[in-house]
């Protein structure tokens, strides 16, 4: 009942200005439920709060909704230091995350200095370390690109490598193109497809992900004395990627969530002796075998519950697991409702999960979370410093499910393909 009563409120909140956001907040009259709503939603925007709406907003977070406050502290301005160090010593790391970004933002005199102290700090959990990256790059320090390339080594965390990739892709230089270079040879997955497209972006050269090729250009270029940048001359590669349903895959560690429902028993509309469900499960069943030794995956569908193939855990792409994959798949039955919020909760939960692809054919009928903006916010509030790729697919799906499943794919760094 109170779900329905939030997503019947959800209009109101989405169109409302950050203004009457607070006041609505401050306006104690309100019950707990809608304040809370109140605090998901400014917690997605962006812009100012005032401390007083911090202030009615800690009377309310509770659980993972402290993460919203924390986040509206760092927003906060100079009033809200003290509480953002505080939680800078959380033990939940989201909440640190927040904490930590909103110092390195807010705080005038020592912000920079946090920054350099905890990107670099090895025993700092990985979320935090993006958080003062990417804050030192939000306040627009001079100390950013130095601090930048410096997480391009050997022995950085992926994710935090791709943070890295990403804010010097802000505004990138020649002078990138040497670390990138290495990057391309040192590094897997999607830090080496990152590291590749910002060096095509750069030079306008489609070479792949070939570090000789790069480094004979860039070694041609330098002992002409011209500008690292594309001519009619070279031959390229072209960086080519595996794909599940026409969405390129760019990590190694993959989550496959895909609709359960009862609806995936309906034909497709071009191919009438084949259904949605019997089409998703035979493309996966293909490429399974295709992935790289090195990766490792997870599939789960999602109905009205929500099934796994590997119990909670990534499992290595050896012969006997895609084997137990691929009965796993045979057995899979079509039935009951959406539970979209579900599977992407349970994908988020795999430890080191680098690429989520989602595939339905609806919008969420079931779950803890049916409204899609609402699924939005807690994918937002899990992947702000995870940086795991999110793409989607919708297959048959309906335009409303188009523009969700867009949105969903465009914020968290992914694709969405729609298939009629």
């Amino acid at each position: 009942m109170l779900a329905s009563f939030l997503i019947a409120l959800l209009p109101q909140f989405a169109d409302a200005s950050m203004q009457s956001l607070e006041a609505r907040l401050l306006d104690r009259s309100n019950s707990s439920e809608v304040r809370v709503r109140i605090l998901e939603e400014l917690a997605m925007r962006d812009g100012a709060v005032s401390w007083e709406a911090c202030e009615a907003a800690k009377s309310v977070a509770r659980g993972p909704w402290t993460i919203d406050y924390v986040r509206l502290l760092g927003r906060a301005g100079e009033p809200a230091l003290p509480e953002l160090r505080k939680y800078a010593r959380s033990r939940t790391d989201l909440i640190r995350a927040e904490a930590v970004y909103g110092l390195v933002r807010s705080d005038a005199a020592e912000g920079e200095s946090i920054a350099r102290e905890r990107v670099h700090a090895r025993n700092e959990p990985i979320e935090a370390r993006i958080a003062a990256l990417r804050g030192l790059a939000d306040r627009g320090s001079i100390l950013t690109r130095v601090e930048s390339l410096r997480q391009l080594g050997q022995g950085v965390p992926a994710s935090l490598q791709l943070e890295a990739i990403e804010i010097l892709g802000r505004s990138p230089t020649d002078d990138d193109i040497p670390y990138l270079i290495d990057v391309v040879d040192q590094a897997e997955g999607r830090v080496q497809s990152a590291a590749v497209a910002l060096l095509q972006r750069i030079t306008g050269y489609r070479i792949g992900a070939d570090a000789r090729s790069w480094r004979y250009f860039f070694m041609k270029h330098e002992v002409e004395g011209s500008a690292f940048r594309r001519d009619a001359g070279p031959a390229e590669a072209s960086h080519q990627t595996l794909s599940y349903m026409g969405v390129p895959i760019e990590g190694e560690r993959i989550v496959f969530v895909l609709d359960a429902s009862g609806s995936m028993n309906a034909p497709l509309a071009e191919r009438t002796r084949e259904t949605r469900g019997s089409r998703a499960v035979s493309e996966l069943a293909e490429l399974l075998p295709r992935l790289p030794r090195s990766a490792s995956f997870d599939i789960l569908f999602f109905e009205s519950k929500i099934e796994g193939f590997s119990g909670g855990r990534l499992v290595p792409c050896e012969e006997k697991r895609i084997a137990a994959a691929d009965a796993w798949l045979g057995e899979r039955a079509f039935d009951g409702g959406t539970n979209l919020y579900g599977g992407l909760e349970e994908a988020f939960a795999r430890k080191g999960v680098e690429e989520v692809i989602l595939l339905t054919d609806g919008m969420p009928s079931v779950g803890e979370v049916q409204d899609p903006h609402r699924i939005l916010a807690w994918v937002q509030r899990w992947n702000r410093w995870r940086k795991v790729r999110v793409s989607t697919i919708g297959l048959s799906a309906p335009r409303q499910a188009d523009r969700f499943l867009s949105k969903l794919a465009e914020q968290n760094g992914g694709v969405y393909r729609a298939i009629r």
